[in-house]
């Protein structure tokens, strides 16, 4: 017998409710107009729709994931950053909003550099690209631009080339598999800035996230050593070799942390200046640097 999309849809409401699933609506409107390749929207105004038995099964099977503490957003394999959509699986981090911060700042960073220095090309690197979500993003805003993907997983290579394949920027985009900067050190170019989200979860924090992070997403892409700074620090002093004269570093950082990474920066002496970007949460999310 047919069920209807409302029905079907209450009930799930009411079952990730009951057992304690974060935001068990959304979840459940996503995972179902996902499935049906609806808008979220359409859901209700298609209420009485009745769904097929193997329509049904399927949503039941997404929402039993979701019991377990699968992400949305791996079940789906999509999210959206910087109004595009990526590709994502559990090689990769799942993409977050207060990452955008980094492509935000990343344009006015580049635009400065582009007004100083606007003769010579723009070469742009992101550094532990995982889903390729910020370099691709910057090829985006910045359309005369060539973008550099640096990760030392080939399995996250491999998502953020087919990202960059079906959003349209693959020509622009160089993917390389190594340790940070590493591969670049013996290469001529020197890119105009460096963005990087790298992995700031301390050890003691990564015993509190939440179960669908610890349980599923990447740990490499997520802890940071004893005080989370290990991979930020050792890019820091690198990055100014890799650096254009006047370019810049951008550093997503974890919460109370913003202070020893600009002490870090300004111990390494390559700097001539930084300074740190609150996010919408007030919480000072991304560090600065200008290398001379």
């Amino acid at each position: 017998m047919n069920t209807t999309l409302g029905t079907i849809l209450r009930e799930a409401v009411h079952c990730l409710t009951q057992h304690g699933t974060p935001e068990p609506r959304p979840a459940a409107e996503v995972l179902l107009a996902d499935l049906l390749v609806l808008p979220r929207s359409h859901l209700y105004l298609e209420a009485n729709t009745p769904l097929s038995a193997a329509q049904h099964k399927l949503y039941k099977e997404r929402i039993q994931r979701r019991l377990r503490g699968e992400p949305v957003q791996y079940i789906t394999g999509r999210q959206e950053f910087w109004s595009l959509e990526f590709d994502v699986n559990p090689q990769v981090l799942i993409p977050r909003p207060e990452s955008e911060l980094l492509v935000e700042h990343g344009m006015r960073l580049g635009q400065q550099w582009c007004k100083e220095y606007g003769q010579l090309p723009l070469y742009l690197l992101d550094v532990g690209t995982g889903s390729g979500n910020l370099a691709i993003s910057l090829a985006h805003v910045f359309p005369q631009s060539m973008v550099w993907g640096i990760d030392i997983a080939i399995g996250a290579l491999c998502v953020a080339q087919c990202n960059a394949r079906r959003l349209g920027v693959a020509e622009r985009l160089r993917w390389v598999c190594g340790d940070l900067v590493t591969p670049l050190r013996t290469d001529t170019q020197r890119f105009a800035l460096c963005v990087s989200n790298l992995p700031y979860v301390t050890a003691m924090e990564w015993q509190h996230l939440p179960r669908g992070i610890r349980d599923y997403e990447p740990p490499g892409a997520l802890l940071g050593g004893r005080d989370g700074l290990d991979l930020i620090r050792r890019l820091i002093v690198a990055s100014p070799g890799v650096l254009a004269p006047g370019g810049g570093l951008l550093l997503e950082v974890g919460w109370q942390q913003a202070t020893a990474v600009i002490d870090i920066i300004q111990q390494s002496g390559q700097f001539r200046e930084s300074g740190v970007c609150r996010d919408f949460a007030g919480i000072e999310r991304v560090v600065w640097a200008h290398v001379p």
